[in-house]
This record gives C-alpha cells, sequence and structure tokens, in this order.
C-alpha cells in the first residue's frame, strides 16, 4: 500500500458515534428485560443476532438505536432498501488526485469495530441475493473473504446485529425473507404502538396540553384497532400536536399529519369517522379548502 493509499485508508476509518438518547421513546417492560439479556451476551461476546418485527411506525428502527444509546455503544444503520448490488456491502473505486483507489465501505468498518451495533433497517427491501453476500457474518462463522478487499471480514468482539422487518400489505417492494436469512435471526422483538396513556404522556412531554393529547392518542387507538386497521405511528401523531400548537385546529392537524396522506379512500373514511368523535367541534362543518 502506497503511502497516499494509506493515507485514503485512515481517512475512512473514522470513529462510529454513539447515538444521543431518544427522549420519549416508549418501551415495554418485557422488551427492556430483553434489551438487557441482549446487553448481558454482548458483554461475554457471544453472537447475537435479533429480528425487530412490528406495524409501521411503532418504533423498529429507534429501537436499535435506543439500545445503543443506553449501552454506550457505537452504532451503523444500513437502509437495505438502497442496496443494489453485493458490491455495495464492501466498498467502491475512488477518484483521489489522478489515483484510483478502493474506498472501504462503511459498513465494514462497523462490522470490524468492537461492540459496534449494527442495524439492517427493512432488510426484506434488499434482494435476496444482496443479502446472500453477507451470510458468513451473521452465522456461526462470523467472516467472509471479500475480494475487492483481498483479505478476510471478521466480525469484531461484541458486535450486535439488529435487523427491522416490514411485513404488510401497506409495504410495498418488499421480498421474502428466506429461510437461511431468517434462520440466522434466531431472536425476534416484537414491537407494538404505546398503550394510549403512554402515548398520550410522550405528546404531553413534547409540550401538548393533556386534553389535546388524550385525544389525538384516542383516535390514534380507534384507527389501529379498526376493521381495515390505519398504521398511524407516534411520529405522525408528534407531528399532529406540533400543528396543534402551532395553531391549528386539531381536525386540520390530523389532516395534516395522517389524512392527506391516505391514498385508500376506505381508509380515509375510517379516519374521518374516528376523528369526529374526538376533534373539539365535530357537528361545525369544515370549510373547503381550494
Amino acid at each position: 500500500m502506497t503511502a497516499e493509499h494509506e493515507h485514503n485508508h485512515h481517512r475512512d476509518a473514522v470513529a462510529l458515534p454513539v447515538p444521543p438518547d431518544e427522549e420519549g421513546f416508549w418501551i415495554s417492560t418485557r422488551n427492556l428485560e430483553r434489551l438487557g439479556r441482549i446487553a448481558s451476551r454482548a458483554a461475554r461476546e457471544e453472537r447475537v443476532n435479533v429480528l425487530v418485527r412490528g406495524p409501521k411506525g411503532c418504533g423498529k428502527t429507534t429501537f436499535a438505536r435506543v439500545y445503543a444509546a443506553r449501552n454506550k455503544k457505537p452504532f451503523y444503520e444500513v437502509h437495505c432498501g438502497a442496496f443494489v448490488d453485493n458490491e455495495q456491502w464492501f466498498g467502491k473505486d475512488r477518484l483521489s488526485d489522478g489515483q484510483t483507489w478502493y474506498r472501504k465501505a462503511r459498513f465494514i468498518h462497523a462490522v470490524e469495530t468492537p461492540h459496534c451495533v449494527v442495524l439492517l433497517d427493512e432488510i426484506n427491501r434488499a434482494h435476496p441475493e444482496v443479502l446472500n453476500a453477507i451470510l458468513g457474518l451473521l452465522d456461526w462463522r462470523r467472516s467472509l473473504w471479500s475480494d475487492d478487499l483481498t483479505y478476510e471480514v471478521k466480525v469484531a468482539r461484541g458486535v450486535v446485529f439488529f435487523a427491522t422487518l416490514n411485513e404488510g400489505e401497506e409495504f410495498y417492494g418488499v421480498n421474502p425473507l428466506d429461510a437461511a436469512l431468517r434462520d440466522r435471526f434466531p431472536r425476534t422483538v416484537r414491537l407494538d404502538y404505546p398503550p394510549e396513556q403512554a402515548e398520550a404522556k410522550i405528546l404531553v412531554a413534547h409540550g401538548l396540553p393533556q386534553t389535546q393529547a388524550e385525544k389525538l392518542t384516542s383516535f390514534a387507538h380507534a384507527v389501529r384497532k379498526a376493521a381495515r386497521p390505519l398504521p398511524v405511528s407516534t411520529r405522525q401523531l408528534l407531528v399532529a400536536a406540533e400543528e396543534v400548537m402551532d395553531g391549528a385546529s386539531l381536525h386540520d392537524a390530523v389532516e395534516t399529519s395522517i389524512i392527506f396522506g391516505i391514498e385508500d379512500i376506505s381508509l380515509v373514511k375510517t379516519a374521518l369517522q374516528a376523528l369526529q368523535w374526538v376533534e373539539d367541534n365535530p357537528y361545525v362543518a369544515q370549510g373547503d379548502e381550494s
């Protein structure tokens, strides 16, 4: 390796950050216990791969980040839907000062960082062939040979892999998770939306008055439990809360954060029916918008 290549190699190896705490993120008691057991296994440097499932917007991605933050571990997130070929896992050629050099991917840097938390977000948005390229890192071998890097990549001690999975008719562009990949994630955590009181508390913590927070969470829980459920996320409720705090009516806030983004007209009707029971003046006609 030339001196310039050595410089480029070190330039790529920037330390991965420990994420900040996620204020107001709700985790059930059982899932907190599961996180504790994951941390204990990682401390013993056991192989730990965790699949995180749950409805849209329930905090699957945040769950892995919270684990890293609470345990003060470096964190790296891979958006699997953006990966279209095997080489993206490892790196790519770069041009610098008229010279071509191979830049190691941040993913490889992450798996080689001791006690790093690596999140494979929306893992079933990547093509199965793309995922097959890293199976060796996820199984008992914890290593694989890279022709591009010309060495054997080995997972560092204490590294924990999380993967989130999108399942359900509301998700497009997802692939079934094949048996070989699923077998490499023997532990599964199931997430759900917070209980109504806990979710209202989150909105209050962000500045929304208690009464309006209760109305928003009542609306959300009603549509989530409808015959055709509408997966309203806590994230969307926080946007609605921001709208209300900026002067919008509850009706307008829910339209902006939730209803206007729904393409299925039957789900729009479900949302409007639920909304009329919680808004401040349900029988006052709303003005048409131009």
